[in-house]
């Protein structure tokens, strides 16, 4: 038997109906790795006694019971999401010792599957940054270059996923925290379109921002993810690649405005490349205007201000010294936020989204850059564009916040790595509910790009 460790989902899914593969050895080998590169990366949080889970997928399967492609299948689960059993700690030590009395509805869900819950992985403290620094459980590290940034706050299941720590794995995503991190690692982050995966037993840091994401090694696990999740599930959809019919059928949208305009060299070559790439296979690419998109990044700070310091009021004081620095900051700055403030900023968000709906009477899907840089170093705090400088938090976040805002499906996948062997990565946006059409475009896009 080949590496099992550096197959895809779907590979070792294969193995395991056809029961060439037990679901114990795969998860053995997997905590084996865990155990040998967490102390490295600092990916994981808390491991689960997932060898007994294991077992009882392995009989289950044996015994003709095979639930479908998640069945004895190690995933990992962001450490702001309820899993029975185990800590939630939200990447913060005032949680550090709240144990779960149940499951998340989509952790209940993917059991429901058989999937194997191997752990639950490292954030931004509250999942309030984009950067995967926790100075409680450790900075996060880029499997591609350990000098620089592996995103947030999901950065911890993007980098499980991409140093083979577990086949997929649960993020949540507010201004972009399955996005960033995937960009950053070079793997695949799903942000569906909102509330399409509940947020049950999700801690929140915006109650109307957040979404729960995925994040897999190609679109090929993520659809298998994502149909397995997904409510009316039982229903599957089958996943199927598009032709050169289909994709010569769509219309692209390529935004006019916001998306170019402070964009590194190496970024906005290879998004030209993607261009043309349609161009070359017959597709008809758009110019769009998005309308208030200029807004969004002030629409969402106000937004998550407003609704992630009232989640904190109560607390902040007793526990002052416990918060990281910035987050204390951050959650006490929001208190201040008037509701006159938080008000304008639902109404233009209200505005913003229909706008941005009525695109796509006229286009398929939109295309534009996921970061306006790759991975920068875990020691940067600003990018300079043109002599003016601009926070990280900004820079990673502008591409990927206005999609939360406006609840539309985003996907990032890589497209190529520059000189440094850092990703590059594109994000495909499509219209609501339209997760299968993103996901088969992307899956095309990658096979034509890497």
């Amino acid at each position: 038997m080949e590496n099992i460790i550096g197959l895809s989902l779907s590979q070792v899914a294969a193995l395991i109906r056809k029961k060439e593969l037990s679901p114990v050895e795969v998860t053995r080998n997997i905590i084996k790795e865990i155990e040998e590169k967490n102390m490295e990366n600092n990916a994981f949080i808390t491991i689960s006694n997932a060898l007994e889970s294991a077992r009882d997928a392995e009989k289950e399967i044996l015994n003709g019971n095979y639930k479908g492609p998640l069945h004895g299948i190690p995933l990992a689960i962001k450490d702001n999401i309820s899993v029975k059993g185990l800590p939630c700690t939200n990447g913060s030590v005032i949680d550090q010792k709240t144990i779960m009395h149940s499951d998340a509805l989509l952790v209940r869900q993917l059991r429901y599957e058989g999937a194997i819950i191997i752990g639950k992985t490292n954030l931004d403290e509250y999942a309030n940054h984009v950067v995967g620094k926790n100075k409680n459980y450790g900075t996060i590290v880029n499997p591609l270059n350990s000098e620089h940034s592996a995103g947030g706050s999901s950065g911890g299941s993007a980098v499980a996923v991409a140093s083979n720590l577990c086949y997929g794995a649960i993020g949540t995503d507010t201004s972009g925290s399955v996005r960033i991190p995937a960009a950053c690692c070079g793997i695949v982050g799903l942000k569906p379109t909102f509330n399409l995966i509940p947020t049950d037993g999700v801690t929140p840091l915006s109650w109307s921002l957040d979404h729960v994401g995925i994040l897999s090694k190609d679109c090929t696990d993520l659809s298998l993810i994502f149909q397995s999740i997904v409510p009316g599930s039982r229903q599957k959809l089958i996943y199927q690649d598009p032709s050169a019919d289909t994709i010569k059928e769509l219309t692209i949208g390529i935004p006019d405005n916001y998306f170019f305009e402070l964009l590194s060299d190496e970024v906005e070559k290879k998004i030209e490349e993607v261009i043309d790439l349609f161009i070359s296979h017959g597709s008809n690419v758009k110019q769009i205007h998005i309308p208030y998109v200029e807004k969004a990044m002030m629409v969402q700070e106000d937004i998550i201000g407003a609704e992630g310091s009232y989640l904190h009021k109560f607390q902040l004081e007793d526990y002052k010294e416990d918060y990281d620095k910035d987050n204390y900051e951050y959650f006490t700055h929001g208190l201040s936020i008037t509701k006159d403030k938080y008000k304008e900023a639902l109404t233009i968000r209200q505005r913003m989204n229909k706008e941005i709906q009525q695109l796509f009477d006229s286009v398929d899907i939109l295309l534009t850059p996921t970061l306006p840089i790759t991975a920068p170093k875990q020691t940067d705090e600003t990018i300079t564009w043109e002599g003016a400088k601009e926070d990280i938090l900004s820079s990673l976040s502008r591409f990927t916040g206005p999609f939360n805002v406006s609840g539309l499906p985003a996907l990032s996948i890589p497209v190529g790595y520059n000189t440094d062997g850092l990703s590059i990565s594109l994000q495909i946006v499509g219209n609501l509910y339209s997760e299968n059409q993103i996901i088969s475009t992307g899956n095309w896009i990658m096979d034509k790009m890497l």
